[in-house]
């Protein structure tokens, strides 16, 4: 139910909140004339104030949720900014000119960490070895893109037929500073699994990110994922 009203919540997060406001205000009139047994007529109509306050706080109730919910997705929203970068100002354009250079359907893994250590450079450099421990030949290849600045990416060849190409997204260690601050935040400072909550949550919003947007540019079929486990199909 989350996943299908937030996105039109999030189209009307103002109206959400000044909703949400009203009904509270409304519902407190209601419950005071209540206490002080006053009626409530409007247009020579006597509203029965209990079904009414009943009524205003239950939708008080569903609109505080939904804005809550929405507070709860605008948390993750450094991930969602990383994830829109990375495909407008990398894999797109890439794609573009591998193409143009004259790869058939070129095909692009991103790596996927389950933690932004995997991301440091002595981890990095450890899975290109591990690559390379799999007789495949790992080349850097440096992209002239018409659409920005030069850009290198990964080349994996098993052969002069079967060839790959792989990207670590090392926009995400700009997350670092981000989730220390969230996870100490908390009450439980300094607390490693809510350091790694976050972090899990926070991959998963930039992931799922990646995914719509490239579904919405028509170039989701150009991009697997894979984990450590480096399982690679040509």
């Amino acid at each position: 139910m989350k996943k299908i009203i937030l996105p039109l919540l999030i189209k009307n997060v103002k109206i959400i909140k000044l909703l949400g406001t009203i009904f509270n205000v409304v519902s407190v009139v209601v419950l005071l004339m209540w206490l002080i047994n006053k009626n409530l007529v409007v247009k020579n109509i006597t509203f029965d104030k209990e079904a009414l306050f009943v009524c205003l706080t239950t939708i008080a109730v569903f609109l505080n949720q939904f804005y809550k919910w929405l507070l709860s997705e605008a948390e993750y929203s450094p991930a969602y900014a990383l994830a829109l970068g990375y495909v407008n100002n990398f894999l797109e354009p890439v794609i573009t000119q591998l193409i143009e250079d004259g790869s058939n359907n070129p095909l692009i893994y991103i790596y996927k960490p389950k933690n932004l250590s995997e991301l440091n450079e002595a981890n990095i450099d450890r899975t290109k070895a591990a690559i390379k421990n799999m007789a495949f030949e790992l080349e850097e290849l440096q992209l002239n893109l018409k659409q920005g600045r030069a850009r290198d990416i990964l080349t994996i060849q098993k052969s002069k037929t079967k060839k790959v190409f792989f990207d670590f997204p090392n926009t995400l260690s700009s997350l670092s500073a981000y989730i220390d601050y969230k996870s100490s935040s908390r009450a439980n400072e300094f607390n490693d699994k809510e350091k790694d909550r976050i972090t899990k949550m926070l991959f998963e919003k930039f992931y799922g990110k990646i995914d719509e947007l490239t579904k919405q540019k028509n170039i989701n079929t150009n991009i697997k994922y894979c984990d450590k486990a480096l399982n690679i199909e040509f």
